[in-house]
C-alpha cells in the first residue's frame, strides 16, 4: 500500500480494486506538489502584479494557496476514508482538480495586459502545471481533464482571439493550435500511464494468486513430509522392537557351542536380521540428518589411506560378483573432513555401484586438482538414464525395481549421500551414461599438515569384560529377556527393571556399572527419567538410551539430555564397546 511517508509495493488483498490503487497513487503523488506549485503560482502573481492592481493579484494568490492546501489535506487522507467506496473517492479527486484548474485559469485574466514575453512565460508555466497533472492524477483521465480543460482551454482561447487586439496574428493562431495538439498529447500520455497502472495491478493480482497457490503447495508438501517422518519413525520403532529381540537371541546362540546344522541356521538368521537392520538404519540415517543432530568431527585425513581401507572392505563383495577392483592413488594429500561420515559416503556409492554393475570393474581414484583433493568412484555398470538422473537422489526412488524387491534395498543410499556431502561441504558431481557406467566426483579442500602429524587409528579392543553389572530397563518383557540372555552369555551380572520406580528399588544398595534403558517406557515414564533418577542415587554411572524410535524430535530430545542414544536392533559389536567402556570405569 502507498503510505503517507513513502511508496511501497505490496500484494493486493481481496477487497482491493484498481480504483483504490489509483487513489493511493494520487495521494502519494500529491505530496510532491505543494512546493513547486507554490513557486509557479508566486511567479504568475509577480508577473501579473505589474499589470493589474496588486490587491486583486494578492486575493487570487492567497485563494489559490488555500485551495492547494485544502486539496493536499483531503488527498493525503483520502485512502483511509473507509466510508467512501473507491469510485466516490475518485469522484472527489475530479472535483478537487476541477476547482484547482478553475482557480489557476483565473490568472489568465491578466493575459491581455501582458507583453509577448510575459504571455510566453505565462503559457510555459501553465503548460508545465498541466504536464505535471498527468503524474499527479496517476493517468486517470477524468481527473486530468478536470484540470487541463479550464487551464489549457482558457490558454488556447487567449492565444486564438488575443483579447485587446484588433486582429490576432498568424503566429498566435498557430500557438493556439499547438495548445490543442499538446492537449491531445497529454491525454494520450495519461492513457498510457493509466494502462501501465492497470497492467501492473493485474500482474500483481496474478502474482498474489500464484504466491497463495505456491504457499498452499508448500504447506501441503511440508505436512506430507512431517507425516512421512512420523510414519517412518512409528514404523521403525514397531519393527525394531521384535528385530532387537531376534538379534539379541541370535547373538546369544552364536556364542554357544552348537552343532554344525544349528550353526548354519544361526548364521542365516543373523544375516537376515542384519539385512533388515541395515534397511532400518537407512531410515535412521535420514531421520538423524533431517533432525540436524549428526555432529561433524573434522580432522586432517589422508584420503589415499581411507580409500585403501575401504577397498579392502569391499573386496569380498567384488569377488562375489567377479568384478575387478581398481585403486588409483595419485596423491598423498590430506583433506579436512570427518573420516567416519566420509567413509559412509564411500560405502553408499560403492555398494550402489556394485549392485548395478554386472561385469567390468569398480574404480576408486584419488587425485590432486589445484587446491582440491578429488575422489572418483566409477563403475562400468548399467548407468542412469538422463531423465532419471535428478530423481535418484530422492528417498525411496529406485531404477529397475518396479516390484520393490527388498533385497535391492529401500532406495535411500544416494539420498543419504546427498545429505552427507552437504553436511561435509563437499562438492559432488555425477556423470552417467546409460549402459556404459556412472562416475561420482567428490571434491574436498586440501589441508596442509606438519611432517610430524600422525593419524590416530583405533581398533577394537580385545579386553575381556567379565564381572560387569548391567541394569537393563525395558517395559517389554521379551525385549528385556533377550538382552539379559545375551549379556549373561557375555559374562555380565544383570539387573532387570520395567520402569524407573522398579529400577530405583533394585539398585538402592547395589551400584550398577552400566545402565541400558529403553527410551519409551510405560505411561509418562521414560529412559531419560530413569537415568536421571539413577544418577541422583549413583552419580557418574555410565548410562545409554536404547530405542527403536527414529523420529527427529526423539533424537534431539536425547541429545539435549546429554545421553548417548543407540538404536535397536543393537549390534553385538556396539554392545561390546559399551561393556568395555564400563569395565574401564570400574
Amino acid at each position: 500500500m502507498i503510505s503517507q511517508k513513502k511508496q511501497t509495493v505490496r500484494s493486493p488483498t481481496d477487497t482491493d480494486t484498481v480504483e483504490q490503487e489509483i487513489v493511493c497513487l494520487i495521494a502519494n503523488q500529491c505530496k510532491a506538489v505543494p512546493i513547486p506549485l507554490f513557486i509557479a503560482l508566486a511567479l504568475l502573481a509577480v508577473i501579473a502584479m505589474s499589470r493589474i492592481p496588486p490587491w486583486i493579484v494578492a486575493s487570487w494568490f492567497f485563494s489559490t494557496v488555500a485551495v492547494m492546501a485544502f486539496r493536499y489535506r483531503v488527498l493525503v487522507n483520502l485512502p483511509e476514508w473507509d466510508d467512501l467506496i473507491p469510485a466516490q473517492k475518485l469522484g472527489l479527486v475530479v472535483r478537487l482538480n476541477l476547482f484547482s484548474g478553475l482557480t489557476h485559469a483565473a490568472a489568465l485574466a491578466a493575459f491581455p495586459f501582458l507583453s509577448e514575453a510575459e504571455k510566453a512565460f505565462f503559457s510555459v508555466l501553465l503548460m508545465g502545471l498541466c504536464t505535471g497533472t498527468v503524474a499527479t492524477s496517476a493517468g486517470y483521465r477524468p481527473a486530468l481533464q478536470a484540470y487541463i480543460v479550464p487551464v489549457m482551454g482558457c490558454l488556447g482561447l487567449m492565444w486564438a482571439f488575443s483579447p485587446g487586439m484588433a486582429q490576432p496574428s498568424l503566429i498566435e493562431r498557430v500557438i493556439a493550435l499547438l495548445m490543442v495538439f499538446y492537449w491531445a498529447v497529454l491525454v494520450g500520455l495519461a492513457r498510457e500511464v493509466n494502462r501501465g497502472i492497470v497492467e501492473s495491478w493485474t500482474i500483481r493480482l496474478r502474482e498474489r494468486d500464484l504466491n497463495l497457490k505456491l504457499q498452499t503447495a508448500l504447506e501441503v508438501a511440508e505436512n506430507a513430509s512431517r507425516a512421512k517422518t512420523r510414519f517412518l519413525a512409528a514404523a521403525s520403532h514397531d519393527l525394531r522392537q521384535p528385530l532387537h529381540t531376534i538379534t539379541m537371541l541370535g547373538a546369544a546362540l552364536g556364542l554357544r557351542t552348537i552343532d554344525e546344522r544349528s550353526q548354519q541356521i544361526v548364521t542365516l538368521l543373523n544375516e537376515v536380521t542384519q539385512s533388515f537392520s541395515d534397511q532400518l538404519d537407512g531410515l535412521l540415517d535420514i531421520s538423524k540428518l533431517d533432525a540436524g543432530v549428526v555432529s561433524v568431527e573434522r580432522k586432517p585425513v589422508r584420503i589415499a589411506a581411507l580409500l585403501a581401507q575401504h577397498m579392502a572392505e569391499i573386496t569380498n563383495l567384488l569377488e562375489a560378483k567377479q568384478l575387478m577392483p581398481k585403486l588409483i592413488c595419485q596423491t598423498e594429500d590430506h583433506a579436512d573432513t570427518d573420516p567416519l561420515l566420509f567413509l559412509r559416503v564411500l560405502r553408499n556409492l560403492t555398494h550402489n555401484a556394485i549392485k548395478f554393475t554386472d561385469t567390468g570393474s569398480i574404480t576408486l581414484q584419488v587425485r590432486r586438482n589445484k587446491e582440491c583433493v578429488e575422489v572418483v568412484v566409477s563403475d562400468t555398470g548399467r548407468g542412469i538414464p538422463n531423465n532419471q538422473q535428478d530423481k535418484v537422489f530422492q528417498e525411496f526412488y529406485q531404477i529397475g525395481n518396479p516390484e520393490r524387491d527388498r533385497a535391492q534395498g529401500l532406495g535411500l543410499g544416494l539420498s543419504i549421500v546427498r545429505r552427507l556431502v552437504d553436511l561435509l561441504d563437499i562438492e559432488m558431481q555425477m556423470h552417467s551414461i546409460e549402459a556404459l557406467g556412472t562416475r561420482f566426483v567428490l571434491r574436498l579442500p586440501v589441508t596442509h599438515v606438519s611432517a610430524s602429524y600422525t593419524e590416530q587409528h583405533t581398533g577394537e579392543s580385545a579386553e575381556q569384560y567379565f564381572n560387569v553389572c548391567v541394569l537393563v530397563i525395558d517395559d517389554e518383557k521379551n525385549v528385556r529377556t533377550s538382552l539379559l540372555i545375551l549379556l549373561e552369555e557375555l559374562g555380565c551380572t544383570c539387573i532387570e527393571a520395567s520402569g524407573t520406580e522398579q529400577a530405583i528399588q533394585k539398585i538402592r544398595h547395589l551400584r550398577p556399572d552400566l545402565v541400558l534403558a529403553d527410551f519409551r517406557l510405560r505411561g509418562s515414564d521414560s529412559g531419560i527419567h530413569a537415568i536421571a533418577a539413577i544418577h541422583e542415587r549413583w552419580p557418574g554411572v555410565p548410562a545409554v538410551l536404547v530405542s527403536g524410535d527414529t523420529a527427529p524430535g526423539r533424537i534431539q530430545e536425547a541429545q539435549h539430555a546429554g545421553i548417548r542414544l543407540l538404536h535397536k536392533p543393537l549390534p553385538i559389536e556396539i554392545l561390546k564397546q559399551e561393556l568395555i567402556a564400563a569395565t574401564r570405569l570400574k
